[in-house]
């Protein structure tokens, strides 16, 4: 009997839908879970779900990413994001299974002025950051060859709640904008971001931390301004505000630009750039 190929957890978000249709575009043979399929944090189903599918991959989207959410109940953040990614981990051990983990920036505290590379210290500011972190630690003890670690930031892509959407949705609505300057990223749309999950996968790469982003650098506020111009609406006015202006209950990196130069030379290439990955989103979302 032939082996599935992919099983996906978080199916049910932007990029577990990007990879879905993805590994469908390769022919290759993948089923997606979602968190009523699966919870991560029940040990006990965990196990069985492996053991059903026997995947050669998981790819982990799976998580608790409202990161205000984390902030209020940190103990829930943290068997989710953290025991329920030591309890997939195990269980691929058990059944000769690689594993990509999808993590985040959030695990530097943005004090940085140069691209973080996968062997910065990290240092989480926020309670969401700390458990995307117990999971990569819960990853990474194994050593195993085909375990991966892929940090990503600034995630956007279709069908889903996102960034872009929001600015859009906030401009047509009449009312005013004003976002952020002093947080810096790299932009990720979904579908560049689950190619590359699937290259990395059947690379054979040495197992460990790989940064995962499209090309360019920008502030939530440059961000904006090239949805909204590429959408027609560049006429509008964005004002600009700071983090400390717009108080969230946990703290967000000032600074969180990933070196990906360690996963570019696997793959042979670079992200697409930013600009053009929103260009992509508005015709695919027709916004």
């Amino acid at each position: 009997m032939k082996r599935l190929d992919y099983l996906v957890t978080g199916a049910n978000g932007q990029l577990g839908r990007s990879l879905l249709q993805a590994a469908a575009d390769r022919g290759r043979s993948i089923v997606g879970v979602g968190h009523q399929q699966l919870a991560v944090e029940d040990q006990d189903a965990v196990r069985r779900c492996i053991d059903e599918h026997r995947p050669r991959f998981v790819l982990h989207c799976g998580a608790w990413t409202n990161v205000d959410g984390c902030e209020a109940d940190p103990q829930q953040a943290d068997r989710i994001n953290g025991h329920g990614t030591a309890y997939l981990a195990e269980a691929c051990l058990g059944t000769d299974c690689g594993l990509c983990y999808v993590s985040t920036d959030f695990v530097f505290d943005g004090a940085a002025k140069t691209p973080y590379t996968v062997d910065a210290p990290v240092a989480p500011l926020s309670a969401y950051g700390r458990s995307k972190r117990q999971g990569e630690v819960a990853v990474l003890r194994h050593e195993h060859p085909a375990f991966y670690v892929l940090r990503t930031s600034w995630v956007f892509g279709p069908g889903g709640k996102n960034f872009p959407k929001a600015i859009l949705d906030r401009a047509r609505s009449g009312n005013a904008l004003s976002v952020v300057t002093d947080q810096r990223g790299r932009p990720t749309y979904t579908p560049d971001l689950a190619a590359a999950m699937l290259d990395l996968c059947e690379s054979r790469a040495p197992g460990g931390i790989y940064h995962a982003a499209n090309e360019g650098e920008c502030n939530w506020h440059e961000f904006a301004c090239e949805v909204l111009r590429q959408a027609g609406l560049g006429h509008l006015v964005v004002g600009e505000t700071t983090a400390a202006k717009f108080a969230r209950p946990a703290a967000r990196p000032a600074y969180s630009v990933l070196d990906t130069s360690r996963l570019d030379a696997v793959l042979g290439r670079h992200f697409p750039h930013y600009r053009d990955a929103v260009a992509r989103y508005l015709r695919e979302e027709s916004l």
